[in-house]
């Protein structure tokens, strides 16, 4: 018997062979997808997705612009924030060591301020894109993390299908998160379920006591490029989203106050991630996520693993 694709038994069979794990078991199914996603505050965004970040799974971040590669970082480590939000399980970051060359090296204090716990950060560094991978891979399996941040820099050869396939295996099996965090890149392959683009947004001032303005939520623009969840509505999107550190959560900005992102305004707003470039009134976090690799008289209170 022959099925026309556009018959509902198709459609029925390939979202079936779609959701079978490795291991053979309709992994999506069983579950109904509810309890692996995490909201990420974001209602809009969170409908798109289907409740939200899927556990489980593979997600990439990358840089709108070179100059937005902080901004990216701060969304992804936002996003960390959102999976380990309510638990004291530890998370790893895997960054090949030009990365921190590049873009500057994790900062305690700056992370305690968007929201992270340094303590609970597991950080190992390595000279060659194929040890971050292999590293990371090893990272995912073990399900006691919360997250798993991985940093190859720039488009690295070992980073292909295969790499990307194994470790979304790998997340699958594990029930851990895997953010790939594409800093540098110019390409590379399509292996995760969603793609972010994201650039910076001006911080809007919140209120505070006295005359003067407190320091703003750290903003991003944020474009969902591609969405392949289980439960998701399949389309991408694109929003000014501000992360609160308090409450570990995205948001709409306030109403009548939504902006441009920082690269279409005539002056940058503060990176919610990095350390460097101009200020407005307002704008920002009140530390830094990333103090610069070279220079500078303190210390991060951080240890790298190599």
């Amino acid at each position: 018997m022959t099925v026309s694709a556009s018959t509902p038994l198709y459609a029925s069979l390939r979202e079936r062979i779609a959701a079978i794990g490795s291991d053979g078991r309709m992994r999506a199914l069983e579950s109904g997808g509810d309890d692996k996603a995490v909201a990420l505050g974001h209602a809009l965004a969170d409908r798109i997705l289907g409740g939200g970040l899927k556990r489980g799974a593979l997600h990439e971040m990358r840089h709108a612009e070179p100059g937005d590669a902080p901004a990216a970082t701060g969304f992804a480590l936002a996003c960390v924030a959102r999976f380990g939000s309510g638990g004291v399980r530890p998370w790893m970051w895997v960054r090949q060591d030009l990365a921190g060359r590049e873009t500057g090296e994790a900062y305690g204090p700056g992370l305690a301020a968007l929201g992270l716990d340094p303590s609970r950060l597991v950080i190992l560094a390595a000279a060659d894109a194929r040890d971050v991978l292999r590293a990371a891979e090893e990272g995912v399996r073990c399900a006691a993390l919360a997250a798993v941040l991985v940093e190859p820099w720039g488009d690295p050869r070992a980073l292909d299908l295969t790499a990307l396939r194994r470790l979304a295996l790998a997340a699958e099996e594990s029930g851990v998160p895997v953010l790939l965090l594409r800093n540098g890149a110019h390409g590379g392959p399509a292996g995760a379920v969603t793609r972010w683009r994201i650039a910076a947004a001006p911080s809007l001032p919140l209120a505070s006591l006295g005359r003067l303005p407190g320091l703003g939520h750290p903003a991003f623009a944020a474009t969902l490029e591609r969405n392949r969840q289980q439960g998701g509505l399949g389309e991408g999107g694109s929003w000014i989203m501000e992360w609160s550190p308090d409450e570990r959560a995205f948001a709409p900005p306030r109403p009548g106050t939504e902006q441009a992102p920082r690269h279409e305004q005539t002056h940058g707003a503060a990176d919610p991630a990095a350390g460097a470039g101009p200020a407005a009134p307002g704008d920002g976090p009140v530390a830094p996520a990333f103090r610069p690799a070279a220079g500078g008289g303190d210390t991060a209170p951080l240890r790298r693993t190599a």
